[in-house]
Protein backbone atom coordinates (compact mmCIF):
# COMPACT_ATOMS: atom_id res chain seq x y z
CA UNK A 1 0.00 0.00 0.00
CA UNK A 2 2.73 2.10 0.31
CA UNK A 3 3.87 2.26 -3.04
CA UNK A 4 0.52 3.26 -4.53
CA UNK A 5 1.09 6.72 -2.28
CA UNK A 6 3.36 8.28 -4.80
CA UNK A 7 1.26 7.88 -7.81
CA UNK A 8 -2.01 9.84 -5.61
CA UNK A 9 0.50 12.29 -4.38
CA UNK A 10 1.32 13.21 -8.11
CA UNK A 11 -2.19 12.80 -9.07
CA UNK A 12 -3.06 15.56 -6.28
CA UNK A 13 -0.36 17.48 -7.58
CA UNK A 14 -1.53 17.25 -10.76
CA UNK A 15 -5.20 18.31 -10.32
CA UNK A 16 -4.00 21.13 -7.76
CA UNK A 17 -2.08 22.81 -10.38
CA UNK A 18 -4.89 22.43 -12.65
CA UNK A 19 -6.88 23.93 -10.46
CA UNK A 20 -4.64 26.77 -9.78
CA UNK A 21 -4.58 27.23 -13.31
CA UNK A 22 -8.46 27.15 -13.84
CA UNK A 23 -8.50 29.67 -10.71
CA UNK A 24 -5.77 31.95 -12.90
CA UNK A 25 -7.97 31.64 -16.18
CA UNK A 26 -11.12 32.76 -14.09
CA UNK A 27 -9.18 35.77 -12.44
CA UNK A 28 -7.30 36.74 -15.29
CA UNK A 29 -10.62 36.82 -17.09
CA UNK A 30 -12.36 38.94 -14.80
CA UNK A 31 -9.77 41.51 -14.16
CA UNK A 32 -9.69 41.98 -18.18
CA UNK A 33 -13.54 42.44 -17.78
CA UNK A 34 -13.17 44.94 -15.23
CA UNK A 35 -10.46 46.63 -17.35
CA UNK A 36 -12.88 46.85 -19.80
CA UNK A 37 -15.66 48.36 -17.61
CA UNK A 38 -13.66 50.71 -15.74
CA UNK A 39 -12.16 51.75 -19.49
CA UNK A 40 -15.57 52.14 -20.75
CA UNK A 41 -16.49 54.55 -17.18
CA UNK A 42 -13.54 56.50 -17.66
CA UNK A 43 -14.69 57.62 -21.20
CA UNK A 44 -18.16 58.15 -19.85
CA UNK A 45 -16.87 60.27 -17.13
CA UNK A 46 -14.75 61.87 -19.38
CA UNK A 47 -17.88 63.02 -21.84
CA UNK A 48 -19.81 63.83 -18.78
CA UNK A 49 -17.35 65.95 -17.76
CA UNK A 50 -16.67 67.94 -21.42
CA UNK A 51 -20.06 68.35 -21.28
CA UNK A 52 -20.80 70.03 -18.29
CA UNK A 53 -17.89 72.11 -19.13
CA UNK A 54 -19.89 73.08 -22.27
CA UNK A 55 -23.03 73.34 -19.45
CA UNK A 56 -21.21 76.18 -17.55
CA UNK A 57 -20.33 78.21 -20.85
CA UNK A 58 -23.24 78.41 -22.31
CA UNK A 59 -24.90 79.13 -18.17
CA UNK A 60 -22.16 81.92 -18.06
CA UNK A 61 -23.06 83.63 -21.15
CA UNK A 62 -27.15 83.03 -20.68
CA UNK A 63 -26.43 85.27 -17.22
CA UNK A 64 -24.08 87.94 -18.77
CA UNK A 65 -26.91 87.91 -21.90
CA UNK A 66 -29.93 88.19 -18.97
CA UNK A 67 -27.37 91.21 -17.02
CA UNK A 68 -27.23 93.08 -20.38
CA UNK A 69 -31.08 92.58 -20.93
CA UNK A 70 -31.73 93.72 -17.44
CA UNK A 71 -29.62 96.96 -17.84
CA UNK A 72 -31.45 97.74 -21.12
CA UNK A 73 -34.99 97.20 -20.06
CA UNK A 74 -33.86 99.34 -17.15
CA UNK A 75 -32.68 101.95 -19.67
CA UNK A 76 -35.42 101.94 -21.52
CA UNK A 77 -38.07 101.65 -18.59
CA UNK A 78 -36.24 105.17 -17.59
CA UNK A 79 -36.71 106.57 -21.08
CA UNK A 80 -40.57 105.83 -21.33
CA UNK A 81 -41.49 107.49 -17.64
CA UNK A 82 -39.36 110.48 -18.89
CA UNK A 83 -41.57 110.58 -21.91
CA UNK A 84 -45.09 109.64 -20.26
CA UNK A 85 -44.47 112.34 -18.00
CA UNK A 86 -43.10 114.89 -20.67
CA UNK A 87 -46.24 114.16 -22.35
CA UNK A 88 -48.20 114.58 -18.88
CA UNK A 89 -47.30 118.06 -18.97
CA UNK A 90 -47.73 118.78 -22.22
CA UNK A 91 -51.26 117.35 -22.25
CA UNK A 92 -52.20 119.37 -18.68
CA UNK A 93 -50.62 122.56 -20.57
CA UNK A 94 -52.53 121.85 -23.68
CA UNK A 95 -55.78 121.29 -21.55
CA UNK A 96 -55.38 123.89 -19.58
CA UNK A 97 -54.37 126.91 -22.45
CA UNK A 98 -57.00 125.54 -24.81
CA UNK A 99 -59.87 125.70 -22.00
CA UNK A 100 -58.47 129.26 -21.41
CA UNK A 101 -58.31 130.39 -24.58
CA UNK A 102 -62.12 129.27 -25.27
CA UNK A 103 -63.68 130.84 -22.27
CA UNK A 104 -61.89 134.36 -23.34
CA UNK A 105 -63.44 133.81 -26.79
CA UNK A 106 -66.57 132.52 -25.30
CA UNK A 107 -66.33 135.65 -22.58
CA UNK A 108 -65.71 138.34 -25.65
CA UNK A 109 -68.95 137.01 -27.40
CA UNK A 110 -71.11 137.64 -24.24
CA UNK A 111 -72.14 134.55 -22.99
CA UNK A 112 -72.74 134.07 -19.04
CA UNK A 113 -70.74 132.58 -16.85
CA UNK A 114 -73.25 129.89 -16.36
CA UNK A 115 -73.00 128.90 -19.90
CA UNK A 116 -69.09 129.30 -20.15
CA UNK A 117 -68.85 126.81 -17.19
CA UNK A 118 -71.10 124.07 -18.45
CA UNK A 119 -69.69 124.32 -22.25
CA UNK A 120 -66.23 124.34 -20.78
CA UNK A 121 -67.17 121.70 -17.80
CA UNK A 122 -64.93 124.12 -15.47
CA UNK A 123 -65.37 123.68 -11.55
CA UNK A 124 -66.72 125.95 -9.43
CA UNK A 125 -63.49 127.13 -8.34
CA UNK A 126 -62.16 127.56 -12.05
CA UNK A 127 -65.06 129.02 -12.90
CA UNK A 128 -65.30 131.81 -9.62
CA UNK A 129 -61.39 132.44 -11.10
CA UNK A 130 -63.22 133.22 -14.07
CA UNK A 131 -65.42 135.17 -12.57
CA UNK A 132 -62.96 137.53 -10.90
CA UNK A 133 -60.48 137.85 -13.82
CA UNK A 134 -63.54 139.17 -15.78
CA UNK A 135 -64.20 141.50 -13.56
CA UNK A 136 -60.51 142.64 -12.91
CA UNK A 137 -60.74 142.42 -17.14
CA UNK A 138 -63.80 144.36 -16.84
CA UNK A 139 -62.04 147.25 -14.57
CA UNK A 140 -58.91 147.58 -16.36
Amino acid sequence: MLSAMPPLDGFLLGLGGALLGVAILTLSGVAWSQARRITTLATALAAQCKAGEQVTRDLAALVGCSRELGERLGQHSAKQKAVVERLNEMAQQMDGGLAITQAERLLASGLEMDQISQICALSQGEAALLERWKQQRSAA
